[in-house]
């Protein structure tokens, strides 16, 4: 028997083993998020998603679940295809495995209980379709009939907002697309603050990355370096919006106390006194300045001291930053009923509803 073979019948032998390999899915939490993934390309992507899709369906109708485990399947069979390929097996040996009766009817078993399983994970991502379709108006009087057919029944269907023991949660359609609306505002609204935290975080995990980087090109600096620096490239370092610029200015701003930085309050100085204007000379008046006063601070351990400030900082905000987009990510991925109580209902009731079709 070829190693090739051998690694099938391995895979194969147990659905542990074969959840594992070829979805890395070890515990029913893994398992639920690889549902989760398969259900929304279902609902969006899949060939079938117009059939179970709020969005593209024309009347409820002609909702259809009876090819969701195929397509589970046919799904599972592209992840074991992905994973043949990085294991070099030729297209003529993943074209066989693929076809084989055998392996098919395993994966077709196993989907048949991911579906039984977790069957609410693909109803609920059926349901969140229905509350886009309700934001894809933009006022209550323009939802889509599908909707009207949800909430007030149809010939062939009743309401799919009849919970399962009595009573409707929603009778009009104004209700349900205000309660839509409302949940997408909150949700907008907490993603904007998580976006402005990240915002400023960037920002300052930028500076600080120049500030780091400055004292470090600024030790490798000579005399000649410092020399070279003339006076209009000094006066530009300080007027002009440009990055290059400010990052020089920052390099230079971290020169050590003594005669380098001297030659830059003397190129300043002397520039003042050639000035024409009183403005020049106020521009170089200022820059003679902030160079006296960094020749004050300037000391070795000053900047020691500040670099390993930096770099300190550094860490926690770029931990912070990290956690942030995690939890923005997070947020963005909840849905919309998480942010309703109401649509929670609405989602529980059709869950149920739907389950019935």
């Amino acid at each position: 028997m070829s190693k090739s073979q051998e690694y099938i019948d391995t895979i194969f032998s147990d659905v542990l083993t074969f959840e594992n390999e070829v979805l890395h899915a070890k515990c029913d939490e893994d398992r639920k998020e690889v549902m989760a993934l398969m259900c929304k390309e279902i609902c969006y992507e899949s060939r079938i998603s117009p059939t179970v899709n709020f969005l593209k369906i024309k009347s409820l109708d002609s909702m259809d679940f009876s090819s969701v485990t195929i397509v589970l399947v046919e799904l599972l069979l592209a992840e074991l295809k992905s994973l043949l390929e990085e294991k070099r097996y030729t297209p003529v040996e993943i074209d066989r495995i693929t076809k084989d009766k055998k392996y098919l009817k395993f994966m077709y078993t196993l989907m048949n209980t991911y579906l039984r399983r977790f069957s609410s994970i693909f109803y609920k991502e059926v349901v969140n379709t229905f509350f886009e379709l309700l934001g894809v108006a933009d006022k209550a009087e323009k939802v889509s009939p599908v909707v009207l057919e949800v909430i007030n029944a149809n010939k062939e269907r009743r309401s799919l907002l009849e919970q399962h023991g009595g009573g409707q949660i929603l009778y009009r359609p104004e209700q349900a697309w205000m309660r839509v609306k409302q949940a997408r505002d909150d949700k907008k609204r907490k993603s904007q603050v998580y976006q402005i935290e990240i915002a400023r975080l960037v920002r300052r995990v930028d500076e600080l990355k120049l500030h780091i980087s400055a004292i470090t090109a600024a030790k490798g600096l000579s005399m000649s370096d410092v020399k070279n620096v003339s006076s209009s490239l000094l006066l530009d370092m300080f007027s002009e919006d440009d990055v290059q610029l400010h990052t020089k200015k920052t390099m230079f701003s971290y020169i050590n106390s003594g005669e380098m930085i001297d030659v830059l309050i003397n190129t300043a100085r002397q520039a003042r006194s050639a000035s024409k204007t009183e403005v020049m000379k106020e521009d170089f008046k200022r820059i003679e300045e902030f160079f006296l006063k960094c020749k004050k601070t300037n000391t070795g351990s000053f900047l020691q001291n500040r670099f390993e400030e930096f770099k300190l900082e550094l860490e926690a905000k770029s931990s912070r930053y990290r956690e942030q987009r995690l939890k923005l990510q997070s947020l963005r991925n909840r849905p919309l009923d998480s942010f309703d109580v109401t649509l929670k209902k609405v989602k529980e009731a059709m869950v149920y509803n739907l389950q019935q079709l």
